[in-house]
């Protein structure tokens, strides 16, 4: 009897725990879909009101201007909403995977700023970035993932500082994982100077749509945290936040890469050479110092234009030139391409002189040349890069036979494009954008189209195609292999590049093995269809 009444007690605290579970997750439920609708129709309704107000105003091109932009932002931030809740969809169902590749840490660093940079500079905001402890740049891991955590971190660090305040970057390897042959742990630290966060809100900053309450007025989904701390523990990672409310907040991510083990042709090549450097950035200062000693180099250093060209004045009366100049692009006073300029007509045209910047670079070959500008080494600076950079101008890179000269940026005016597209306003985009950036557009609307086309041009016709995925007849994926399989050329070399919706990593991979280079999700923009032109039709210019 007592055993019956025990198996009872059981059965009734069972049905209750499961009840109590199932009445948390319908609160959940609710709670998820009233967060949606909240903030789904928050700039659903911009979108729609600006539109309206942008109809009635068509005499008025300001006012248009202003309808669309505020169109563009909100629906930039709906395009974030709906990512992050099919983010957040799968890695609850568990169908979010990692894909590691291998990638150096300046292409990854490099991309990464072409993100946040922007960003930044629209608050004037002070960027500080350190990776002199970086020694090892080639690894192996899940870059996209990567970087996602980073940009989720780097964007919040944004919008909640004020305009004027400071976010710095650094990257360290902080030693080995355990007993795992090749690994090293990278820390990721982001600190600013923004809002900070109450003892309280830190305790609930992973949780789903979790925002402060100073932060109620800041556009934000509330899930980037959450998302960004499942895809680190993921990776096997760390997340540590520390904050003082109205001081500032510190990001801190500890992830295990696999070091890959590559030979440095440079070293042996650049011992011994001097190089002059003007910059007042005195953390770029500090990381080029480390860069230069671990190279062999020698280095002089000045924080500004005039000083700067007294020691070159000197070496040059002395008869012993430098091997090369590094000027900063915003000196003081004077900015590096005037301080160029007058160092060139001092010493001729043998000196190489670059610019170095963390700022998107804007002038064109023929203005790099107008002003004596060798060419220009983007900053966070790394030494593969810059080695790489430094080794053209040795006797060495010299005798490959190469003109190094002048650096020339390219433009898109000399090349043709197949856009692949069945969607009419999509293709209607995407040649407008393309012909936006100079490029000459030929188009075709599904992807047996495109491999005609293909297949009946002359050797070299098209340099490069965008091709839609989910497409009649004939999709994305099939035309991309069977071009690869076509008996030309050209056939296995023109780059192909996916231009679809279908933005999961499984997506990309899939584009990958079907013989495709790379991956531009929609929506699509002037900006990435330039990064992506930039990097696969100027390959194979020496700059």
């Amino acid at each position: 009897m007592k055993e019956n009444e025990a198996s009872q007690s059981e059965l009734i605290a069972a049905l209750r725990s499961a009840l109590d579970a199932a009445e948390s997750a319908n609160r959940a439920k609710s709670a998820f879909l009233s967060a949606m609708s909240h903030d789904i129709r928050t700039p659903m309704n911009a979108i729609i009101g600006m539109t309206a107000i942008a109809r009635a105003n068509m005499s008025d091109p300001d006012k248009v201007a202003d309808c669309l932009e505020k169109i563009d932002l909100s629906s930039r931030h709906l395009l974030a909403l709906i990512n992050d809740i099919l983010d957040m969809s799968r890695i609850e169902s568990g169908k979010m995977t990692l894909t590691p590749e291998n990638f150096t840490m300046a292409d990854f660093i490099h991309s990464l700023m072409a993100v946040f940079h922007p960003q930044a500079d629209k608050k004037h905001q002070h960027v500080e970035l350190d990776f002199s402890g970086v020694r090892h740049e080639n690894v192996r891991g899940d870059q996209l993932r990567i970087q996602q955590v980073l940009i989720n971190i780097l964007s919040n660090a944004v919008k909640f500082t004020p305009e004027g305040g400071s976010i710095s970057l650094r990257v360290r390897e902080t030693g080995k994982v355990g007993e795992r042959l090749g690994y090293a742990n990278y820390e990721f630290t982001v600190t600013d100077t923004g809002m900070g966060m109450s003892p309280e809100f830190l305790e609930r900053i992973f949780q789903p749509f979790e925002r402060a309450e100073t932060a109620a007025k800041i556009e934000g989904t509330g899930l980037g945290m959450t998302i960004t701390n499942n895809l680190v523990k993921m990776m096997n990672g760390e997340i540590a936040v520390e904050s003082d409310l109205g001081k500032g907040t510190r990001f801190t991510v500890t992830l295990p890469l696999e070091q890959l083990e590559t030979a440095d042709p440079h070293t042996e090549a650049l011992g011994g050479f001097r190089i002059l450097a003007v910059d007042s950035d005195k953390t770029s200062m500090r990381n080029l110092g480390e860069i230069l000693s671990d190279l062999g180099m020698e280095c002089d250093t000045a924080e500004n234009a005039w000083d700067g060209s007294e020691l070159a004045a000197q070496a040059h009366m002395e008869g012993r030139d430098y091997f090369a100049i590094l000027l900063g692009w915003r000196l003081p006073v004077v900015d590096g391409v005037q301080a160029c300029r007058e160092m060139r007509g001092m010493l001729g045209r043998d000196v190489p002189i670059f610019i170095m910047s963390t700022y998107e670079w804007t002038l064109t070959g023929d203005e790099m040349r107008k002003h004596g500008i060798t060419g220009f080494i983007p900053k966070p600076l790394f030494r593969s890069r810059l080695g790489e950079e430094l080794y053209k101008f040795t006797p060495e890179g010299k005798s490959l036979g190469k003109d190094h000269g002048n650096a020339a940026e390219a433009g898109f005016e000399s090349f043709r494009i197949l856009l692949v597209e069945d969607n009419e306003i999509n293709l209607e985009i995407g040649r407008e954008l393309i012909g936006m950036l100079g490029a000459s557009v030929e188009c075709a609307g599904n992807g047996k189209e495109a491999v005609d086309k293909f297949n009946a041009s002359g050797q070299g016709y098209y340099d490069l195609i965008f091709m839609d995925i989910q497409m009649p007849v004939m999709n994305g994926l099939e035309a991309a292999q069977t071009i690869r399989s076509l008996d030309k050329a050209d056939a296995k070399t023109v780059p192909i590049i996916a231009m679809s919706a279908n933005a999961f990593v499984e997506d990309i991979n899939a584009c990958r093995k079907a013989g495709m280079d790379g991956h531009i999700p929609k929506p699509i923009s002037v900006q990435s269809l330039s990064d992506v032109m930039g990097k696969y039709l100027h390959r194979e210019v020496e700059v």
